[in-house]
């Protein structure tokens, strides 16, 4: 490296260090997202809880009756008479979640009704089949050019 060019590089890290010494750093991430906490109100707890339940899918919905079901009949004993409400309950749910998925016809559904998205990379996946009047449309566009 010639002369000019190493002292340019010492200036620029001379200058570099003499701005790190004044530098005053931000507040921490940690005191920032507590700050924020406090000025902004989230959504309350009900809320929070239907999004969490709404996401529960019908076969999660199905296989949590079952274990329900499974829970009061093994230990019955030690449910005593919480055991019979605990049947009922998780029989509730795998008949309800199995007329729903019979209605919707859909395995993905929500309980709430929505539909789970499978995504990757923020992207949403798709791989269902176009229907065969879609089909058509294409083939007749397809021939046309």
């Amino acid at each position: 490296m010639a002369p000019r060019e190493s002292d340019k590089v010492q200036r620029e890290i001379e200058e570099l260090l003499d701005r790190l010494d004044n530098f005053v750093p931000e507040d921490r991430l940690a005191s920032k997202i507590r700050k924020k906490r406090r000025d902004e109100t989230g959504p309350g707890l009900i809320e929070r809880g239907w999004k969490r339940v709404s996401r529960i899918s019908l076969g999660q919905a199905m296989l949590a009756g079952l274990a329900l079901i499974l829970i009061s009949w093994a230990f019955r004993a030690p449910l005593g008479s919480f055991a019979n409400p605990v049947m009922i309950a998780g029989v509730v749910v795998v008949i309800g979640a199995f007329v729903l998925s019979v209605i919707n016809g859909d395995r993905r559904r929500t309980i709430a009704g929505g539909r789970q998205e499978k995504r990757w990379r923020g992207q949403v996946i798709d791989y269902s089949e176009p229907s065969p009047t879609s089909r058509i449309r294409e083939w007749f566009r397809r021939r046309r050019r």
